[in-house]
């Protein structure tokens, strides 16, 4: 689902004129405004190297670092240089009133930005690599809370865990049923960090019914709650 939204965000930016809220930014010289649709839609979805994303590696720097980027301290017009020193270009900019989101890759690797501190806020890769649950336990411990939704409709389950240390969320992939087997072995689907403003754990701590606690591995049910809303990006799930 989150490939398709990725997909259809970049068909409409390609299809359209560039508004002042919505921008493409070319990257390594290369002129995607005058480039014919087909083209740039190519350049743009092109898959990159995510690799682990520092995850477990370390590589190129320890998360919550990725690529270079650090949260609240890597500025707007330091993500793009930064990013492609890393090896990592093919990136397009989304802006609105409050962040910018530069995203590369196809959407494999998002940096958001907020627009009055200028400020990295959150970053959210997929990782080209296989990742396991259990090896992330076992580097950063256990997650403080879980939650297992349905928001892609009744019938699909989708879990969710989330580390207080780091500001981390991490994603597995949305399966059919209403129960979720999960176990060491779980290739998860997406990591997420966030600052302070955007994690909240004021707010997972006042709501218990929709943020569960780690009780280790085996089966799970989805929780019968609403999401809080959360101020991210459209084209990412919501933490």
């Amino acid at each position: 689902m989150k490939r398709k939204i990725a997909i259809s965000v970049l068909m409409v930016i390609l299809l359209v004129s560039c508004t002042a809220t919505k921008t493409v930014i070319p990257t390594q010289e290369i002129d995607l405004e005058n480039m014919d649709p087909a083209t740039a839609f190519a350049y743009l979805a092109e898959d990159i190297d995510i690799g682990d994303g520092g995850l477990l590696s370390g590589q190129p720097c320890a998360s919550p670092c990725a690529f270079g980027i650090r949260i609240g301290e890597t500025q707007l017009d330091q993500v793009i240089p930064v990013l492609e020193n890393n090896g990592i270009s093919r990136c397009w900019t989304e802006r609105n009133l409050s962040w910018s989101l530069i995203s590369c890759g196809g959407n494999r690797l998002n940096v958001q930005v907020d627009r009055d501190t200028r400020l990295v806020c959150a970053i959210w890769f997929d990782p080209s690599v296989p990742i396991f649950l259990g090896d992330i336990i076992e580097k950063y411990g256990e997650p403080n809370y879980v939650t297992i939704d349905q928001d892609g409709g009744p019938g699909r389950t989708h879990p969710r865990f989330y580390w207080n240390s780091i500001r981390m969320l991490v994603t597995l992939p949305e399966l059919s049923g209403d129960t979720y087997e999960v176990e060491r072995t779980t290739e998860i689907e997406g990591i997420n960090f966030s600052n302070e403003n955007i994690y909240r754990i004021s707010d997972k701590e006042s709501n218990p019914h929709y943020y569960k606690p780690w009780n280790g591995y085996g089966m799970y049910q989805p929780i019968l709650e609403t999401m809080p809303a959360i101020p991210m990006p459209t084209v990412t799930p919501n933490p």
